[in-house]
């Protein structure tokens, strides 16, 4: 995935901006608005809009620290990464070539979920010391803790490119002595994962949920399409080696 928009560099490693992550932005910073307006009407509007913004920016550079650490563990054995792009559904790093073991894999995928688990851990520690239960950095503390705790948990979902996907993957590689192999196979259990997030979304939108439903079956639609795409390239990897 390439970034439209370009926001430098970090550890020498360019940043960028894909344009679906403005949707993904609006939607958390007007869910928190509505979160926070229903939970603390008390602060206002101008400290609710405000403590909204902060909170959704900061969500952000969490899920760059997550991907950061796939890279940084990347390049610590050796794996050239060229670019991080975030997207509406979190982030992409573009490694120039694949690990050379399945250990590599598995502690390159698994590096990104306990990135995530610390910072929700972090937050949640940290909002001990930010005063009563209704102040505005003990609710921006407490949002991020748990959607940190949450982002880790669905990442270790086994569907392939998801970074459980990946330890299945490492799994599937580690076994079989084969990449190409383990990709297929991978690829074919996100596949169908994709599919589940689709109709259970549909049932959840028309069973009442609204958008919610609709944003479960966009995830597995993204699922399904990056895990045949990979399956796709298993299946050229492969032949190109007979």
């Amino acid at each position: 995935m390439r970034a439209q928009i370009r926001l430098g560099k970090v550890f020498g490693i360019e940043i960028g901006l894909h344009y679906s992550w403005f949707l993904i932005a609006v939607l958390i910073v007007t869910s928190l608005y509505d979160e926070f307006h229903h939970s603390h009407p008390g602060w206002g509007d101008t400290v609710i809009l405000t403590v909204a913004v902060a909170t959704g920016l900061l969500f952000f550079a969490s899920l760059l620290l997550h991907e950061l650490s796939h890279s940084l563990f990347a390049r610590s054995h050796g794996i050239p990464v060229k670019q991080i792009t975030l997207f509406a559904l979190g982030g992409v790093s573009q490694l120039e070539k694949e690990p050379a073991s399945a250990a590599v894999e598995f502690w390159m995928a698994f590096a990104g979920p306990l990135t995530s688990a610390a910072i929700g851990g972090i937050c949640l520690l940290a909002r001990l010391g930010a005063g009563a239960a209704s102040t505005p950095i003990y609710g921006m503390l407490s949002w991020l803790g748990y959607i940190n705790l949450a982002l880790a948990g669905f990442n270790m979902i086994p569907g392939y490119p998801l970074d459980g996907g990946r330890i299945l993957r490492a799994a599937l590689w580690w076994k079989s002595g084969s990449m190409e192999r383990a990709t297929g196979s991978a690829s074919k259990v996100g596949q169908a994962i994709g599919m589940i997030f689709i109709i259970w979304g549909i049932a959840q939108f028309f069973g009442g949920a609204g958008v919610g439903g609709l944003w479960i079956s966009f995830i597995g639609w993204f699922l399904l399409t990056a895990a045949g795409e990979s399956y796709a390239q298993a299946g050229l990897d492969a032949r190109s080696k007979a």
